[in-house]
């Protein structure tokens, strides 16, 4: 709306035609060049040349409609729980300033403004009273977007001078401030995600010796490898922000792969035997005292006391291989038996002798197995706590650090 002093008339002299209306070509009434500024049209000027109403006072209304696409830069760093405020911004402009104001500007907007008049050949205001008091947007005929919510569209003005010239530059600046809607989101990438981290908990509460635990932990990798490529394709190509979703992708794909690597460590501990792999008292010292100790496991016949394993002795066996120890020695003697009864008896005590030993040697070659593979079971264990308490804190420390959780 302006005013244009040589479109006056009086009403009485022309048949009490108070208005007119003129083909929005025509190029013989002024208008103002106010344009889109930072117009991602191709044509960059997208109004539609509506008419214009002229009334007698001088007054001149042109409201041209127009699907207006612009530029706003977004800032992903809490995406999908971000907000973005972009603006409309009207302002008088002369052409050798346009390239200058462009790079002070430090937030995108949408710019009206006339190419070639300054604000003391033009200016701009809100409202007619020039009271510019912040304004609102009519959103009447607005409809509801399934990705974002409207949150406020204020409207204020500014004036800006610059070092080069002393005329005043007025801005109007409309701004709209919308939220992204996080339902999509956290029923298709976040919830997946979260039972993916936990069936990755599950995974080490599977024995060692089961074939399909490597193969779950590779299965559960390659499926947040393939959340993340998803991400990646929602989210604009930028550098200069990490968005909050894949920063929890990335914790996920961190434990899953830190899980697959000790996944093969406790394969690896399972499988060693006494012929390949000699347990050192260090590793003896950590794995079968001191961690079974803090993670308060029990095993059978050993009982843990401050970091320390205490076995139970077989003290009935030793006894009583004592009590015929002295009666064996007398045969041998020769006192109460004949050489065929000694030779007898030496032979048989020579092949239980052998027996012995070999179930001895086998007894302890069972029990260094079976500390491999407790020591397995307590690696598994040790993993589970540590995942599980990394997961939870890395899952809550993220989600809760969203400016907001709207679904």
């Amino acid at each position: 709306i302006w005013e244009d002093y040589k479109l006056k008339w009086d009403p009485r002299e022309y048949g009490g035609i108070k208005d007119l209306h003129f083909p929005g070509g025509n190029s013989q009434i002024w208008r103002p060049d106010i344009l889109l500024y930072n117009s991602a049209d191709d044509n960059f000027d997208s109004t539609f040349k509506s008419n214009l109403l002229v009334y007698s006072n001088g007054e001149v209304n042109w409201i041209p409609p127009g699907i207006l696409k612009f530029s706003c830069k977004l800032d992903i760093t809490w995406f999908p729980f971000d907000d973005q405020v972009c603006g409309l911004k009207y302002m008088t402009l002369q052409k050798h300033l346009y390239r200058t104001l462009l790079n002070q500007l430090q937030q995108v907007s949408l710019k009206f403004g006339s190419w070639t008049h300054n604000g003391f050949a033009l200016d701009l205001q809100i409202d007619a009273d020039d009271s510019n008091s912040t304004h609102q947007m009519d959103i009447s005929d607005y409809v509801l977007n399934g990705e974002w919510d409207l949150i406020a569209t204020p409207a204020v003005r500014s004036v800006k001078r610059f070092v080069c010239c002393p005329e005043p530059y007025p801005t109007i600046i409309f701004y709209m401030h919308i939220r992204r809607r996080t339902l999509y989101y956290g029923f298709n990438l976040l919830i997946p995600s979260l039972l993916i981290s936990l069936i990755t908990m599950l995974g080490f509460t599977l024995p060692p010796d089961a074939g399909e635990k490597i193969t779950l932990e590779i299965t559960i990798l390659l499926s947040i490898s393939f959340f993340l490529s998803m991400v990646a394709e929602m989210t604009p190509a930028t550098s200069e922000a990490v968005p909050l979703i894949g920063v929890f992708f990335s914790c996920c794909m961190l434990v899953v792969s830190a899980s697959v690597v000790f996944t093969v460590v406790v394969i690896n501990l399972h499988f060693r035997t006494p012929e390949s792999h000699i347990m050192t008292p260090l590793v003896r010292r950590i794995l079968l005292e001191w961690l079974p100790w803090l993670l308060m496991m029990s095993r059978p016949g050993t009982v843990y006391s401050c970091g320390k394993a205490l076995t139970e002795s077989e003290t009935s066996s030793r006894t009583k291989e004592d009590e015929y120890n002295p009666f064996v020695e007398e045969i041998l003697s020769g006192r109460n038996a004949s050489d065929a009864q000694i030779l007898l008896l030496h032979q048989l005590y020579l092949k239980l002798k052998q027996i012995t030993d070999q179930m001895k040697e086998d007894e302890e070659t069972e029990s260094l197995r079976n500390d491999w593979k407790f020591s397995a079971m307590v690696v598994d264990r040790a993993c589970l706590i540590c995942f599980s308490l990394f997961t939870t804190l890395s899952t809550f420390s993220i989600i809760l650090s969203a400016p907001h959780l709207t679904v």
